[in-house]
């Protein structure tokens, strides 16, 4: 049966988390740590891992957290994950009017708004923005110009888990020639994607992010790689590795399938093949990610 996508968030977090360039990740930490308080707008927070990571973070200071996402199930998961997560660390934590709230210092509120990430229209200046493995979905341009008019001049965006451009499947396929063809498309398919008519980041989101930062006044502060290596580690897989590998090898098959371009019976040998490689803790993924800090020029 598919995983459901609330579950493959759930499946990939610690993969995420040992994924982020730790020199990027440490720039954020100190911008974090310099601030008088932290008003951040998570865009695309699914389940709440930035959640869970800026509660993490040993802030001393206020943190006001409006996590943005159109699937109000979702955050529904991320709220009582933050809930959990506030009082399983000796917070005295707890939910108003839909907010999780704790009230000791330093403060902390988490609001989740259900809504899409352009509609948005913050009451006031944030310092912070996080977007974690979202910009390849939405149009790169228009989403930093909005960017900008929420930032106050001289806060920070941290956008995560970019993909860029690279999928390698090991061991090498018995059929490599149709499983290269076969990734290419499935990066072809983020390529033709449109939001509203206009491209989106895409498979090539990194290097376009990088690209694009400067022209909307932000500088780039730190940037790195932050690759999935989804493989085997002393002959097992770790945490939710085996069901991302299982999610994303559908994901790969189903894209190929809906196309029509691809013969049903030799798609079916190569999934099944891969499937084998999994079953045997054999398969491993390589994905190629840029990590970007970047400040709003003030």
């Amino acid at each position: 049966m598919p995983l459901a996508f609330a579950e493959y968030l759930q499946a990939k977090f610690d993969l995420d988390e040992r994924s982020l360039n730790p020199e990027v990740r440490a720039a954020f930490l100190q911008v974090l740590h310099g601030l008088a308080e932290v008003r951040c707008i998570d865009v695309g927070a699914g389940t709440g891992a930035t959640a869970r990571r800026l509660l993490a973070a040993g802030l001393s200071t206020p943190l006001a957290l409006t996590a943005l996402d159109r699937d109000p199930l979702l955050l529904d998961i991320a709220r009582e994950d933050a809930l959990q997560g506030l009082q399983a660390s000796g917070r005295r934590a707890f939910i108003e009017t839909g907010e999780v709230h704790a009230t000791e210092e330093p403060r902390t509120m988490l609001r989740f708004l259900a809504c899409e990430f352009q509609d948005h229209q913050p009451e006031q200046r944030c310092n912070v923005i996080t977007a974690h493995a979202f910009l390849d979905m939405v149009p790169l341009a228009d989403a930093l110009a909005r960017f900008a008019t929420w930032l106050e001049p001289g806060g920070h965006l941290y956008a995560t888990l970019n993909f860029d451009g690279d999928t390698t499947l090991l061991p090498t396929s018995d059929d490599a020639t149709f499983e290269a063809t076969l990734i290419a498309h499935y990066h072809d398919t983020m390529e033709r994607r449109r939001m509203d008519g206009r491209a989106i980041g895409g498979a090539f989101s990194g290097r376009r992010l990088h690209r694009l930062l400067p022209a909307h006044g932000f500088d780039i502060l730190a940037c790195g790689s932050s690759d999935w290596s989804i493989t085997p580690y002393l002959g097992a897989y770790r945490g939710g590795d085996a069901d991302c590998l299982r999610a994303l090898l559908d994901m790969m098959a189903g894209e190929a399938q809906r196309s029509g371009l691809f013969d049903p019976a030799r798609l079916g040998r190569w999934r099944e093949e891969r499937m084998q490689c999994l079953r045997e803790h054999r398969l491993g993924l390589i994905a190629h990610q840029l990590d970007l800090l970047a400040r709003l020029d003030p």
